[in-house]
């Protein structure tokens, strides 16, 4: 007998998966994933863990709608129809109704979020050179959606009506786009809570590259998400009550003592989990593999992840991460010219290295310039082919010239101002060394209270690039020889150069 009763609920689940209205919009959400999701991942760098940032970012905008909407719909159906009385008749209590539609709503749900992070993911296995898929951002974005389709089912079953399903999609996809909105604007003097939203800005380049992304944050969000799961479960479970006729007692006596306490427990165990996690989220604090909450956080994430560089060249070998090894070729072609121009010279680079952010330059003894995501190869963000053009070689070379040159970047003498540009002869020496190796520099006209910041024109700056270029390479040489540390502190003039 224990076997058949257990073996109804199984049955009913069924029904409701082939019964189930879903599989009708699953088309729609595929085709919405393609144009979105799919294709703008397809521009990504192949590394996993930017890839996987397409599923809580682009990924939730996509499903954020139909969880809710859908999850509404199927829950509104026997008020929509008028069939609640006649139901109430029936051996079968509303929560177990509820809970076969729910479970329905959710496998198919679940079922095609999975087989489009497949796809994400098969993409970037195809490109990638580094590292495996990443399984907290796909926890993170089921999650999601169970959430989403779960609140859009409490709203079906508490209002049932025919606008209750759109009126959930939209506040569903407002949601989405209030926490999006919050992410983008956190900083680390402002409050971190904004954490909790899945949906993020795209991650830099080298995130999960030479250090473990922590997962402090993404068990937060699971638990704050699971939290209010659960909490909308026990408000289905104990919503009944409300419904009885008699008075609280009453009801409770004709829902069932034991499962009213159970729909209190759930509604004060997802309320205490959702409120811990945003507690939490509040100590978080910026490190070295993303923000980190102390009490979630393993130390061991900090430590970098161990790696063989893959490098191209003899005369300046040029070295980046196994992640980045498809674009070594035209990193290699971009920074030979002008370190051809450099050796020999002072403190002049033996070779450059692939960092992480934060410690970029020239350092060590021989010198190494050190070069990070942001001005190294990942900023045209696409596949390594992107990265054969003149106009990101030219910055990558301009880059090197300006750390050797001009050194590292500084700021204004107020508090709010802006990072200096080089002077001006340090911009005509870089200019025309850039000129040699046949690229074009990249400095704007900087101006401050009129005149510029440099100390001379963009014109004064070209014509002085164009002489010193003109000179021939054993000449540049040897001036630079010469004047390079006084060049370096800004002491050399336009006029100075030869």
């Amino acid at each position: 007998m224990s076997a058949v009763a257990l073996s109804r609920p199984a049955r009913v689940l069924r029904i409701e998966i082939r019964r189930s209205v879903v599989p009708w919009s699953v088309p729609l959400i595929l085709a919405l994933f393609f144009f979105d999701s799919y294709r703008t991942a397809a521009g990504f760098p192949p590394n996993w863990t930017v890839h996987a940032s397409a599923i809580t970012n682009n990924l939730a905008w996509d499903f954020a709608p139909f969880a809710a909407g859908l999850g509404a719909w199927v829950a509104s159906r026997e008020g929509r129809r008028n069939t609640g009385d006649l139901l109430a008749t029936t051996a079968r209590p509303a929560w177990a109704r509820q809970a076969a539609a729910l479970g329905a709503t959710l496998f198919w749900l679940l079922l095609t979020f999975l087989a489009a992070v497949a796809a994400l993911y098969i993409q970037v296995a195809l490109q990638a050179t580094w590292g495996g898929p990443p399984l907290w951002p796909v926890v993170v974005g089921a999650v999601q959606v169970v959430t989403l389709a779960v609140l859009g089912f409490t709203a079906g079953a508490l209002f049932p009506g025919r606008f209750t399903a759109p009126l959930a999609a939209i506040g569903a996809f407002l949601l989405v786009f209030i926490g999006f909105h919050a992410a983008l604007n956190l900083t680390p003097d402002s409050s971190t809570n904004a954490l909790l939203s899945p949906a993020t800005g795209l991650p830099l380049e080298d995130v999960g590259v030479f250090y473990h992304v922590a997962p402090d944050v993404a068990i937060a969000q699971v638990m704050f998400m699971g939290g209010i799961t659960v909490a909308l479960l026990g408000v289905l479970v104990v919503a009944p009550v409300f419904r009885v006729r008699g008075g609280l007692s009453g009801a409770v006596g004709r829902a069932g003592r034991p499962l009213c306490a159970a729909g209190v427990v759930l509604l004060a165990a997802g309320v205490a989990a959702s409120w811990t996690a945003f507690a939490l989220t509040g100590t978080a604090k910026l490190g070295v593999s993303g923000w980190d909450i102390p009490a979630l956080h393993d130390a061991a994430s900090d430590q970098p992840i161990p790696y063989t560089p893959d490098c191209a060249g003899t005369a300046f070998p040029v070295c980046v991460h196994p992640a980045f090894s498809g674009d070594l070729p035209a990193a290699a072609a971009a920074l030979q010219p002008v370190a051809a121009e450099l050796k020999g010279l002072p403190g002049a680079p033996v070779r450059a290295e692939e960092v992480p952010a934060a410690g970029e330059g020239v350092s060590g003894t021989p010198p190494v310039y050190h070069y990070d995501g942001n001005n190294g190869i990942a900023p045209f963000l696409g596949s390594p082919a992107g990265a054969d053009n003149a106009r990101w070689r030219a910055g990558f070379q301009q880059e090197l010239l300006t750390e050797f040159i001009a050194g590292p970047p500084n700021a204004g003498p107020r508090p709010d101002a802006s990072v200096l540009p080089p002077t001006a002869a340090q911009q005509a020496v870089i200019t025309a060394l850039m000129t040699v190796a046949g690229s074009q520099a990249q400095f704007g006209e900087d101006m401050t209270n009129g005149h510029p910041t440099a100390g001379a024109t963009p014109a004064q700056i070209d014509a002085a690039a164009q002489r010193f270029a003109s000179l021939s390479t054993a000449a540049r040489h040897a001036w630079l020889a010469a004047h390079l540390p006084a060049l370096r502190v800004g002491e050399i003039t336009l006029a100075q150069l030869p």
